[in-house]
């Protein structure tokens, strides 16, 4: 199956997910990664669409095929309606909208995005990481970054979606809500967040995800920052503890109204290593 990132809510439900904080600037990274997003100042709507490619691929990974899994927070946002509908170009624009937030947000947020190319070229993997070095934003200054990020994106593809609208929206809004209580109760001050890790479909197997973890994990460790991420299902977990994560909490996603439930949910969280140890 596919190896998603952190959870989803990843997306443009995540709170805090923006902000004014400077651009990382240029990172030193190994011998086939590069860095896509960070190195400065951009213009979100230019940034995303200058970088199709690369939130290409984050939709692409979070979204499943009929032979790899899909990302398990995002598949239940998506809802009944459009579960293992792999080609539905209502499945396909919802999933192409949350990215492009996410990369709006790094954006503003002032954190960076690194990748991995295949043989031919053409990217296999992404890794979107942003920095909180004040720790969590207050409610308020979270979701009025939020709106601020959404803004170059458009409003998501509501008359697209017909029936399936206002239930995706409620399961976003319950999501945004459960993870980030999680995270508050255990990650409140500063690190970083690996919001996004998504290797596509095609690439499974080519050691991408290893390689583009272990930059983000010198990275924080230089800084001594800890690093957080969400993600669903027990194979995922198993993947992010050889990085050196621990799961500080197990939850379920939940949603007024709504009978379906989704149990594999887990906040991870990693301590930076010091140079001695």
């Amino acid at each position: 199956p596919a190896l998603p990132p952190a959870s989803p809510i990843a997306s443009p439900i995540a709170m805090g997910c923006c902000g004014s904080s400077p651009v990382i600037g240029t990172l030193e990274v190994p011998q086939g990664i590069e860095q896509l997003l960070g190195q400065k100042k951009e213009v979100a709507s230019k940034s995303i669409a200058d970088n199709v490619e690369a939130w290409g691929v984050m939709s692409r990974s979070f979204g499943g095929t009929a032979s790899t899994a899909p990302e398990g927070t995002t598949d239940w946002i998506l809802g009944p309606t459009l579960r293992e509908k792999w080609d539905d170009p209502r499945r396909r624009a919802m999933l192409d909208w949350m990215m492009k937030v996410e990369w709006s947000c790094c954006l503003a947020r002032g954190g960076f995005a690194l990748g991995a190319r295949k043989e031919d070229g053409s990217l296999g993997a992404v890794v979107v990481v942003l920095p909180y070095d004040k720790g969590i934003p207050s409610d308020l200054a979270s979701m009025g970054e939020l709106w601020r990020a959404i803004k170059p994106c458009g409003m998501p593809p509501r008359k697209q979606m017909g029936d399936a609208s206002r239930g995706i929206r409620a399961r976003a809004f319950a999501a945004m809500d459960i993870i980030e209580k999680v995270k508050q109760r255990h990650c409140s001050g500063p690190h970083a967040h690996v919001r996004n890790m998504s290797v596509d479909p095609d690439a499974q197997g080519l050691g991408f995800c290893g390689k583009l973890m272990r930059a983000v994990n010198v990275w924080a460790d230089n800084l001594q920052l800890p690093l957080w991420l969400e993600t669903s299902g027990a194979r995922n977990v198993a993947i992010y503890e050889r990085f050196g994560y621990k799961t500080m909490e197990q939850y379920t996603l939940k949603c007024k109204k709504d009978p379906e439930v989704h149990e594999d949910e887990f906040g991870m969280m990693r301590s930076p290593v010091k140079a001695s140890e």
